[in-house]
């Protein structure tokens, strides 16, 4: 018995197929044969498809063989081969991919042992000569030549026939799936006074109007210009129902907006004090969740501010105004934090290279106290280590978790948790670490 008759009795037995086994099976090893470019280019598509792991390690009989989903599957062969394949095998294509997705990790391992498995052929049956005709008398042969042509007519109908449902039944199952390469969305908003220019990319008509349709009613239909390109490869943006629901609130002469995939660049420096700082505010609150550059707050504002050769102790001042932020419950920054460390960065650097700056983390009092100094120290080390990948020396920073000892508000309502929920820089004495500190107070915003 060969491999593939002992293949297709394991997968009648273990898959309760029966005798419609083979079938399966033929239809399968036809699918893999038909492949213009062998194995190698059957693996290349699952790789371009993200299966090259499991289809690497159906090809290596030591490996444990990687399984694949149905949808995976239908994604790499498309969803026309796998209904054709179904079709052809005699199982509704629901039924087939769950089928193929148990036999094709076996195929696959076959092919690669012992070269392409092919399905059996159909042989054309044999055509019988007909018996040798005897002459027909002379009043007969105009009606022999007309049934003559008749046949004759007869037999290339039924070669062309013949011919036709051999290339059917021997063409190729492979149908090259295109894979096409998504796209970030993109949506950049730039405001000029009263009007507003608009452009991006998006992947449906109805995102398109549901941006549309909030700014025209912000703005009016006649002061907003640009246009909004539809590409059905584009990714869903997922700050696109929290940018219409806020897009009232999100306006100022000057602001500009660019979101692209999960990145937001902010320009809000030809707008007034008042609004930059409560455009950053509502940034920062709603999209914290996006890598954003560009915000405004009162400890940049006091950073970009610090004459040239400030002391180490105006330098902590301004660094006690910023505000940097953490996922909840862990020690990962938001996105919109990396501005604020790249400045408290900048200012640290400026400062001699025997200053001493305790980086101090607290946190407010929700969970135990333990673990909240726990998570406060993870925080301070988590800043520390962001400071030095930007420049800072390592031995001008320790990292120190406070947990919740030292709160400066109110831990019963939200805001107070949010204020004590903080970064705190103070200058410590250069001679020892546990000497007398330089506090300066922390103002939260």
């Amino acid at each position: 018995m060969s491999a593939l008759d002992r293949f297709i009795n394991d997968a009648a037995a273990r898959l309760e197929l029966g005798y419609r086994a083979r079938s399966v099976v033929n239809v399968l090893a036809g699918w893999i044969a038909s492949h213009p470019l062998g194995l190698d280019g059957l693996a290349q598509q699952f790789e371009q498809a993200g299966l090259g792991a499991q289809f690497r390690s159906w090809q290596r009989p030591t490996e444990p063989s990687r399984p694949v989903l149905a949808s995976e599957l239908e994604h790499a062969v498309r969803t026309h081969a796998l209904v054709t394949m179904a079709r052809r095998a005699g199982f509704p294509p629901g039924t087939f991919r769950v089928i193929a997705c148990e036999l094709l990790p076996g195929l696959v391992a076959l092919a690669s042992a012992s070269g392409p498995v092919r399905a059996a052929a159909l042989g054309p049956a044999g055509l019988h000569r007909p018996r040798g005709l005897t002459p027909a008398p002379a009043r007969t042969v105009q009606g022999l030549a007309l049934r003559g042509m008749l046949w004759m007519l007869a037999g290339v109908v039924l070669i062309g026939f013949t011919t036709w449902l051999h290339l059917k039944i021997r063409a190729p199952h492979w149908v090259a799936p295109v894979i096409t390469e998504q796209r970030d969305a993109r949506l950049s908003m730039h405001q000029y006074g009263d009007r507003l220019l608009v452009q991006g990319r998006l992947p449906s008509e109805a995102a398109r109007r549901q941006v549309w349709n909030a700014l025209t009613a912000l703005y009016g239909r006649d002061n907003v210009r640009g246009g909004i390109e539809l590409d059905p490869a584009t990714r869903p943006p997922r700050w696109l129902d929290r940018l219409s629901a806020r897009i009232a609130q999100l306006e100022g002469d000057g602001l500009l907006l660019d979101f692209n995939g999960d990145a937001l660049r902010v320009d809000t420096s030809a707008m007034v004090a008042e609004q930059r700082l409560e455009v950053s505010r509502l940034l920062r609150h709603h999209f914290a969740d996006l890598q954003t550059t560009g915000l405004w707050g009162p400890g940049l504002a006091a950073l970009a501010t610090l004459p040239a050769h400030a002391e180490a102790t105006t330098v902590v001042e301004a660094l006690n105004r910023t505000t940097l932020k953490f996922r909840a419950g862990s020690a990962a920054l938001t996105g919109d934090s990396a501005d604020t460390v790249d400045a408290v960065a900048a200012a640290l650097t400026l400062l001699p290279a025997s200053t001493r700056i305790e980086v101090a983390a607290h946190t407010d009092s929700t969970g135990h106290a333990d673990a909240s100094l726990l998570l406060s120290q993870q925080r301070a080390a988590a800043v520390v280590q962001a400071l030095q990948e930007r420049g800072v020396p390592a031995s001008m920073l320790v990292a120190t978790g406070l947990g919740q000892q030292y709160p400066v508000a109110d831990n019963r309502d939200d805001a107070g948790r949010a204020r004590n929920r903080r970064i705190t820089y103070t200058v410590r004495a250069p001679e020892r670490d546990a000497g007398t500190a330089v506090a300066v107070a922390w103002q939260d915003r």
